[in-house]
């Protein structure tokens, strides 16, 4: 008769136990926040909760994700990712799978995300317009590098932004996967599906480098003002121009 009240004790403490951690309010998430990432006006619990506000600093800019929810199934921490994560600002759109691999690197999967093209000049030297879109199996990152990427980025309807008004580029696949013998590389092969300027070619990724090279063909490559407007990065050629850009990371 003890041992099925102690038994029904430690029952009733971790029945109790659980109503205490299932309660935690989502403002004590801010405690353990990586310190580049910002949640404001936040809601529910710590398990099933709202930011009203969110924001990621990347590359010393804050990168707006709007409003965030997130759900953690603690199931699947020891062999998956637990947290199920949605942001969602105008038209840019994110939905993915967050968890903390064995290695400690972050790890992402089922990712699909939607932006305006317009977000990459704040990184890149790149004056484009249009819809950018991705899905992603698996993306993983460590030292906030990108160690382990497999999924595609497609532009859709991609337009230099000019001062003396908008060039039409096209619509564009960029196939990503991991480089076979070094590690944390990866590789995007490039592919136009339509449109005045064609391009093809390849972008690496590796710990300590970059290296994009395209070739650019069509109408739009052949312009001499678009050849100009991009003249700092191209090279002309007969079809039109090539782009070898390369840097340390």
């Amino acid at each position: 008769m003890q041992w099925v009240m102690h038994r029904q004790s430690s029952l009733a403490a971790a029945v109790l136990l659980l109503l205490l951690l299932s309660h935690i309010p989502a403002r004590l998430l801010t405690w353990v926040l990586p310190p580049n990432v910002t949640l404001t006006g936040l809601t529910g619990t710590l398990w099933s909760g709202d930011a009203a506000r969110g924001w990621v600093i990347v590359e010393g800019k804050p990168l707006l994700l709007g409003r965030v929810s997130w759900q953690i199934q603690p199931w699947r921490a020891l062999w998956s990712t637990p947290v199920m994560l949605q942001a969602e600002w105008s038209n840019q759109q994110l939905q993915t799978r967050v968890g903390l691999g064995l290695t400690g690197d972050w790890l992402l999967t089922d990712t699909r995300l939607q932006f305006d093209a317009r977000v990459l000049g704040q990184f890149f030297p790149l004056y484009l317009g249009g819809t950018a879109s991705g899905q992603f199996a698996t993306l993983a990152f460590s030292n906030n590098q990108v160690a382990r990427a497999q999924g595609v980025i497609r532009v859709q309807d991609a337009v230099w932004t000019a001062r003396s008004g908008n060039i039409p580029l096209g619509t564009y696949r960029l196939a990503v996967n991991p480089m076979s013998g070094e590690a944390g590389a990866v590789r995007g092969a490039l592919q136009t599906e339509q449109g005045a300027l064609q391009l093809e070619g390849d972008v690496t990724v590796s710990p300590q480098s970059y290296e994009v090279a395209l070739r650019a063909t069509g109408p739009t490559a052949r312009d001499e003002s678009f050849r100009r407007a991009v003249a700092m990065l191209a090279t002309p050629t007969a079809e039109g121009f090539d782009v070898l850009v390369q840097g340390q990371l």
